[in-house]
């Protein structure tokens, strides 16, 4: 296929509308009688190590939406995964990586480049915040706020909340906070009780920097 046409497929799924995210919130927070500090440990210990996705992808960006096919295999004690997103007649949007810790934007679209910035390794540092680090660092401090249950970590450069949800207290948000502004986020939906554990079925990860989001739905 040659590149006018690829572009041009591209620029009519950009004209599509935009979606509603398809994830109901989870129940609110409930204090069981179980230790808060240790709900982190056990929610990180129930999630699957190693898991493989086919996922629906929805790419909001700038009032536009590029819907996609995403295929993505997570190593977890490797601190690993990969991740290829193309559209449903196989044109590549973006390829990334990462290799203990270390991500890596490896491919993005021409058709998406011309918006600026570095989008490749915008989405593979945002699936790395998603895909690993399921709870917050040692020292984080524990509050119940929103029907949550927040650890809170900080840093020099501002606050990262890990919010929990439910009577069996799984992970539902990570919020990034720096200078009072909300930096990116990911919400964690529809938890699946899998052989090797529990993974997300549904994931939404905003960018403020970029100003995009990423609405993932799990298809088998």
């Amino acid at each position: 296929m040659k590149s006018s046409v690829l572009v041009a497929v591209l620029a009519l799924a950009l004209l599509s509308g935009c979606a509603t995210a398809p994830f109901a919130d989870p129940e609110p927070y409930a204090d069981t009688g179980v230790d808060p500090a240790r709900i982190p440990a056990a929610f990180a210990a129930s999630v699957a190590p190693r898991f493989e996705q086919v996922n629906a992808v929805v790419f909001h960006f700038r009032r536009r939406a590029v819907t996609a096919l995403g295929v993505a295999a997570v190593d977890r004690p490797a601190r690993a995964f990969t991740v290829t997103c193309m559209t449903p007649l196989g044109v590549k949007l973006f390829d990334v990586v990462c290799r203990d810790g270390r991500d890596e934007g490896r491919f993005v679209h021409p058709a998406l480049k011309r918006f600026g910035g570095d989008l490749a390794q915008a989405a593979a540092t945002d699936l790395a915040r998603a895909y690993l680090d399921w709870q917050p660092p040692p020292g984080a401090v524990a509050t119940a706020a929103r029907d949550r249950l927040v650890f809170v970590a900080a840093d020099a450069a501002g606050t990262t909340e890990y919010r929990y949800a439910g009577r069996d207290g799984r992970l539902a948000e990570k919020v990034r906070i720096e200078g009072g502004r909300r930096r990116w986020s990911v919400a964690y939906r529809d938890y699946s009780q899998e052989p090797g554990g529990l993974v997300p079925r549904g994931l939404v990860i905003e960018n403020r920097q970029y100003g995009y989001r990423l609405v993932v739905t799990t298809r088998e």
